[in-house]
């Protein structure tokens, strides 16, 4: 299989992963051959590539962390979860002309909140996310999930919870703790729920006043959390996720002092970072950066390095920064590359996937090249660059080389 821009779908194309609309249900089912209509229904729930079988690639391996279907039950939980809420709360109207209630009303009766936020929903997720995780023991990260619109923030909260989790178990969390790390993550942004529709999914410019309402997400988060039967630790993840190690961030403008998140004696210092929420921080950052909200280019490895090199020690914890960096793939399995070079010059230009991933030598990966340098289809050639020390590669974009 392959991972293909929408641009790149053609009739013909079978579907290697199913893909789900925003309610859960299967929208196109793995193997289902693709007709010319279809890239325009996708288009339209905000999924911009997608899976399909190649030949030549049945040994592409799958590396991902969690199975899709845990993933999609997840989200689909949440959202569900998210959309009653709201509802009970009276921010869903219909044919109504009577104003949504604003966040502060809706905080003014916590009781309401206490009841019809569904915590437990957000705990089963955060529990089968632990025992999937407690299957393997990854030395790198793999997220490879495809997103829409409707679904796309439940999903970066499933995405943000599992590399918070990973980067918890690099500095020794305990088993209970790393369960608070799940839940905290993905209760994180809890605060948003409170937010009218058009500032959660804005499709225009916001207004200063706007932007002034949605930064206000941590508080009301807390405030959430403190009326419900969660920990003191997920309220304060609510609370601090956007904070900066400078104190540039917000609502509060606490600071961090870039040491290692591990369990100290005695209280924490007044006015700094809690540390499960440093590493929220660090895990959101870079969600953001390889898989932004459809429509917006995501950065490859190498280019999200950069940005997290240029944010570490003055806005993000630096030594979680550095242990996350030990972590990120160069090349995982599904990856799309393009030969820069080679000793005979025969192969420059090829376009081709990864196979398999190498934890030793991360930027040489089992490759298979299947498309020459004019952009047409050729027999699958499989190299491993370990072997082949002459070849250089680099990431391609979704459909670079394709002619």
């Amino acid at each position: 299989m392959i991972q293909i821009a929408l641009k790149e779908l053609r009739a013909g194309h079978v579907l290697a992963r199913s893909i789900y609309r925003d309610t859960g249900e299967i929208m196109l089912s793995a193997g289902y051959r693709m007709t010319p209509d279809v890239s325009i229904k996708l288009k339209d729930i905000g999924v911009d590539r997608i899976w399909v079988q190649e030949e030549g690639l049945e040994d592409l391996e799958s590396e991902d962390l969690i199975p899709e279907i845990i993933i999609n039950q997840s989200v689909l939980l949440l959202r569900k979860t998210v959309l009653d809420f709201r509802a009970k709360v009276g921010l869903v109207k219909n044919n109504s002309e009577e104003p949504p209630p604003s966040p502060e009303q809706i905080l003014s009766k916590p009781e309401d909140i206490k009841e019809h936020l569904n915590i437990a929903a957000f705990r089963k997720v955060a529990k089968d996310i632990y025992q999937e995780l407690k299957k393997s023991d990854p030395s790198i990260l793999h997220i490879t999930a495809t997103r829409s619109l409707g679904n796309f923030f439940q999903q970066q909260a499933i995405d943000c919870a599992i590399i918070a989790a990973l980067l918890a178990k690099r500095y020794n969390f305990t088993p209970d703790e790393l369960e608070d790390m799940i839940l905290a993550v993905l209760l994180m942004d809890i605060g948003q729920t409170l937010l009218p529709d058009h500032l959660l999914n804005p499709t225009t410019k916001l207004s200063l006043e706007e932007l002034e309402l949605k930064k206000r997400h941590p508080d009301f988060g807390f405030d959430m959390l403190r009326v419900c039967n969660v920990s003191l630790i997920c309220a304060n993840v609510a609370l601090q996720h956007h904070e900066r190690q400078d104190g540039g961030g917000y609502p509060r403008k606490i600071i961090g002092n870039n040491k290692p998140p591990i369990r100290v004696t005695g209280p924490p210092a007044k006015g700094t970072i809690n540390r499960y929420a440093e590493i929220a921080s660090v895990a959101l950052d870079y969600i953001s950066l390889i898989a932004p909200l459809p429509g917006i280019p995501e950065q490859t490895p190498i280019n999200s390095i950069k940005f997290l090199v240029r944010l570490s020690g003055t806005k993000l914890n630096s030594n979680i920064v550095e242990t996350l960096l030990s972590m990120i793939p160069v090349y995982s399995a599904g990856d799309r590359i393009m030969v820069t070079s080679d000793s005979q010059n025969e192969l420059t230009g090829y376009v081709g996937v990864v196979l398999r991933s190498n934890s030793r030598e991360q930027n040489r990966p089992a490759i298979v090249l299947i498309y020459n340098k004019a952009g047409e289809k050729i027999p699958a050639v499989q190299l491993n660059l370990w072997e082949r020390k002459d070849i250089e590669i680099r990431e391609a974009k979704l459909g670079e080389g394709i002619a």
